[in-house]
């Protein structure tokens, strides 16, 4: 929670009691300040080279890590006694929500030298929840991408077919398949879902937000309105699907939001325009730990 006044969180138990966190180190300003710096910094990355040390970043998630999650943590370890590895759900708020809580990491050695401090994907598994009722469940151009090709398409659709078990039943569409109804048709059908493709958020008709396909887009009320209940998983490989509204950060539907709200228990997105060749190596990652049953 964040205003003029002070900053904190609370840590809502499974038990339901909820815990205090006083962030004393942290300012709305500091906040405002640190979205700024993380878009540039994101801004800056994007141009250059992978083997290049990304320093900018560096300080703003130690930043995170000392003045937010630190104190968080510390409540979680030692007063809470939750074990590591446990999953924990983010709900950011006002100008949290524009800050990536989960990356948030100390760059720091152990005072005995035996390693590296542990970030806060070490210690936990992290998921952010739009609201508390559904992390309970776990159940400047208008289109700015849109003559910029998808070179990696191909090459990670055939990614996710050898990571995938091939017993396991699916619909692929691509290419001129790739149309509204198809999309629709496939969603109801399938479990899981692995989009490829181009993302935008419309902040002033959030239902408006779509993905865009051969020849419609798929919006977000196309998708709300189908009944896909037995719905699990969903890997967004497109650009800005859980982007907030600037001045509503916490309030605003977007994509990832409204997937979750349709049904999908666990939805993989991005915070702002990624490359696709990025995507596809996250794509990876994330496959390669899901269960393969």
């Amino acid at each position: 929670m964040a205003s003029q006044r002070s900053c904190s969180a609370t840590i809502v138990s499974t038990s339901g009691e909820p815990h205090y966190v006083p962030l004393p180190s942290v300012t709305l300003a500091d906040l405002t300040n640190l979205k700024v710096r993380f878009a540039m910094a994101i801004r800056h990355a994007s141009r250059m080279d992978p083997a290049e040390s990304r320093m900018d970043l560096i300080v703003l998630l130690r930043i995170v890590w000392d003045e937010i999650m630190l104190p968080i943590v510390n409540m979680l370890e030692y007063v809470l006694k939750l074990t590591r590895r446990s999953r924990i759900w983010l709900c950011p708020t006002a100008a949290f929500a524009s800050i990536s809580l989960h990356a948030a990491h100390p760059f720091q050695t152990k005072a005995d030298r035996s390693g590296k401090e542990p970030c806060l994907e070490d210690l936990y598994i992290c998921s952010y929840t739009p609201t508390l009722s559904v992390g309970q469940i776990e159940t400047v151009d208008e289109e700015p991408w849109k003559d910029k090709a998808l070179l990696a398409v191909d090459s990670e659709l055939e990614l996710v077919h050898k990571l995938i078990p091939a017993t396991a039943n699916r619909t692929t569409i691509s290419g001129d398949a790739a149309t509204r109804a198809g999309a629709l048709k496939a969603l109801q059908k399938n479990t899981w879902v692995h989009l490829v493709c181009h993302g935008k958020q419309d902040c002033t008709q959030p239902y408006d937000s779509h993905f865009a396909m051969k020849d419609e887009h798929l919006t977000l009320l196309d998708i709300m309105e189908r009944d896909i209940s037995h719905a699990e998983f969903a890997f967004l490989s497109a650009c800005h699907t859980a982007v907030g509204d600037e001045e509503t950060p916490d309030e605003v539907i977007h994509l990832t939001v409204g997937l979750q709200f349709s049904g999908f228990k666990s939805v993989v997105s991005t915070l702002w325009e990624v490359d696709d060749a990025v995507a596809k190596h996250v794509a990876e990652l994330s496959m390669g730990i899901c269960p393969k049953t």
